[in-house]
């Protein structure tokens, strides 16, 4: 140490890391330069480290500025990975005349890109007259690296002003991803819309869709001319499974996918053919949907590419293909008198058409006519309806039948049993019960003087048999 300081008095040893000038992606091999001294002796050794774990580098250089003072140096190459977000390379160098080694580290993620890729998705919202329909369209940006991103979106060529751009989320792997929504109206003439983004100093990336307004027809399907879509014409019960057919023609090339989403999830059993018609090509695509009872608010997406851009979407609602059959309960309460509340509890039915009469041993007593049933939360609906019933003027077992008629199918019916004398028996009993009650205490009260009279009786008999 004396030697050092006697010809550099004023320099302490230092350690500098340096690595590429801008960002590289994964794969690219990188280099890394590490710089240390001034030193007078050469009693020293240099490690790299990534991660805590040696790495290989060339072998350490020594840059002489005096006959005994020196500079040692030495390079070390990366190859980049995605994961690198949160590795490090360090540069360690330990010297005789140090009492600490000299140790830099640099963060790979301050050289790593990580470029984005994108996709748009689209989301029908509702269709209004003359070919205009309202579309989500959504940019997604998956997986890029570092943060800093432009997004805006071009119709037909011509600019979109996107105002605010939501903020990006960070992913598990340190990448960001994120989303964009544009909320526009599309008409039957084709729509070019692209989404661009601008990352770091890299080339915009873009990606785009062609989009044509859906007419809607009446029934069940749709069309636009050699785009049709259809499902059965009756309803089904939860359970079963329906068929939902999508048809094109006139293509003119086989490139062509069909995509079936319930909720957003994919769909099982689909199958999709593609045939050759002369110089163009028809299109069936068919899927199995299985109908639960808590379809009624679910919905199905047929989407059609071809070549990359959409030429047909259309979401279907399962409501009007599904029927929830209800679940009948009939129960009493008591009111005033002989009077009985019957109650009929129909639940959770679908759809909210449904005839409810009232029969007295299977005989007709009233047909409830234009009930309107609640909606509950799940889109499913129930109807409750009471019936007064005398109890006194009906006959012994007297049976009541709630019938219910939901669908063209078979009624569903409940049934309850009202014995018309048990309210006055119930009385009676209770009347019988408070005279017995006085008719016990008056003989409590008999019994009581009669033994009183018997003692002293007693004891005067006794008192006069002693004198």
């Amino acid at each position: 140490m004396d030697r050092f300081f006697g010809i550099c008095p004023t320099i302490k040893p230092s350690i500098s890391l340096k690595g590429p000038d801008q960002r590289t992606t994964p794969s690219s091999l990188v280099s890394f330069n590490c710089t240390a001294g001034p030193f007078s002796s050469q009693n020293l050794s240099l490690d790299w480290l990534k991660d805590n774990n040696k790495h290989l580098a060339s072998p350490p250089q020594l840059v002489f500025i005096s006959k005994d003072v020196y500079y040692v140096t030495s390079k070390a190459w990366v190859a980049l990975a995605k994961q690198d977000i949160f590795s490090q390379i360090t540069c360690e160098v330990t010297h005789a005349d140090l009492d600490e080694p000299l140790r830099m580290t640099m963060n790979l993620s301050q050289v790593l890109l990580v470029i984005p890729t994108l996709k748009i998705t689209t989301e029908p919202l509702e269709i209004h007259g003359h070919g205009h329909q309202r579309v989500n369209l959504t940019c997604h940006v998956n997986h890029f690296y570092p943060y800093n991103l432009e997004l805006l979106w071009i119709k037909n060529e011509d600019k979109i002003l996107t105002l605010e751009v939501p903020q990006a989320t960070r992913n598990s792997d340190g990448t960001y991803t994120l989303e964009h929504t544009l909320q526009e109206d599309v008409t039957s003439e084709e729509s070019l819309f692209r989404c661009l983004v601008f990352h770091y100093d890299q080339n915009p990336l873009v990606t785009n869709i062609t989009l044509v307004a859906q007419v809607p027809h009446k029934g069940r399907g749709m069309k636009d001319n050699s785009n049709h879509l259809e499902g059965p014409l009756q309803r089904s019960s939860a359970g079963t499974s329906i068929q939902l057919k999508y048809t094109s023609s006139k293509l003119p090339t086989p490139q062509v996918t069909v995509t079936w989403l319930k909720n957003n999830h994919s769909l099982l059993q689909t199958q999709t053919n593609v045939f050759i018609s002369g110089n163009t090509y028809n299109v069936t695509s068919s899927v199995l949907v299985p109908l639960e009872s808590n379809d009624i608010l679910s919905s199905v997406l047929c989407r059609v590419e071809h070549k990359l851009s959409v030429i047909f979407q259309k979401v279907i609602n399962l409501d009007q293909y599904l029927r929830v059959p209800p679940s009948v309960r009939v129960f009493q309460s008591s009111t005033v008198s002989s009077l009985v509340a019957v109650t009929c509890l129909v639940q959770r039915f679908y759809p909210q058409e449904v005839y409810l009469s009232w029969l007295v041993d299977c005989y007709l007593l009233k047909k409830m006519e234009q009930l309107t049933p609640k909606k509950n939360e799940d889109g499913s609906y129930t109807l409750e309806i009471s019936q007064l019933v005398n109890t006194s003027l009906q006959r012994p077992d007297q049976v009541f039948t709630c019938k219910v008629e939901h669908e063209a199918q078979p009624p569903i019916q409940a049934s309850i049993i009202l014995p018309p004398t048990s309210y006055i028996t119930s009385k009676t009993i209770g009347s019988l019960s408070s005279e017995k009650s006085v008719h016990i205490f008056v003989a409590f009260l008999l019994c009581f003087k009669g033994l009183l009279v018997l003692s002293i009786l007693t004891i005067y008999i006794y008192r006069r048999w002693n004198l």
